[in-house]
């Protein structure tokens, strides 16, 4: 695999595609993808308390003054793909995936409240209903790109599966130990 495989061009820089799902108590939660063709691995963030998917892994586009002073650049455009950890993952060949958890940035809040949550493991149930949404998107992009092939069932039955890394910044790092400590506990395989 050469450099130029998984590293994307300039005029091939990834867009944000933004979606959301319902949980399993209604609450709508957004999502956040940036993908890369030939990915050789996924990486799924989640952020910290008070903190959502833009404002902890895109880059802000301020000024920074002083200690106590910045000044917005653009308000239109606050946050910035370029410069970002989203971008450095990007430029290594990882497709990135994000939620914002219940409670934070656009996503829907138990009782309306904005960082509530009914029980924090809530929380890992969100992201691993996610991590399986992912899964079955990329199975179902695969599955048609490999449809249209002459030997669809030889590259299906010899496709490797991609790594999926899960990055938790603060108590979504917590929130990442819980989720893969449930998914231990269940024996399940999400991949």
């Amino acid at each position: 695999m050469s450099t130029g495989d998984i590293i994307p061009e300039e005029s091939s820089i990834p867009t944000c595609r933004v979606d959301s799902f319902y949980n399993k108590d209604g609450l709508s939660i957004k999502n956040y993808s940036w993908t890369v063709k030939k990915a050789i691995g996924l990486i799924i963030l989640i952020h910290g308390l008070t903190s959502h998917m833009r404002l902890a892994f895109l880059k802000h586009n301020v000024n920074i003054v002083s200690n106590n002073h910045a000044e917005l650049i653009d308000a239109d455009n606050y946050y910035l793909y370029e410069g970002s950890w989203i971008e450095e993952f990007n430029k290594n060949g990882y497709s990135v995936y994000g939620i914002d958890l219940q409670g934070h940035g656009e996503s829907d809040g138990y009782d309306n409240l904005r960082l509530h949550v009914n029980n924090f493991d809530d929380y890992a149930g969100d992201v691993i209903e996610y991590i399986r949404r992912v899964n079955a998107l990329i199975t179902s992009e695969e599955n048609v790109l490999d449809e249209n092939t002459s030997d669809y069932d030889e590259k299906k039955k010899n496709r490797k599966k991609l790594p999926i890394y899960i990055l938790g910044s603060s108590m979504g790092g917590n929130v990442v130990l819980r989720a893969l400590e449930i998914l231990g506990e269940s024996n399940e395989d999400i991949s």
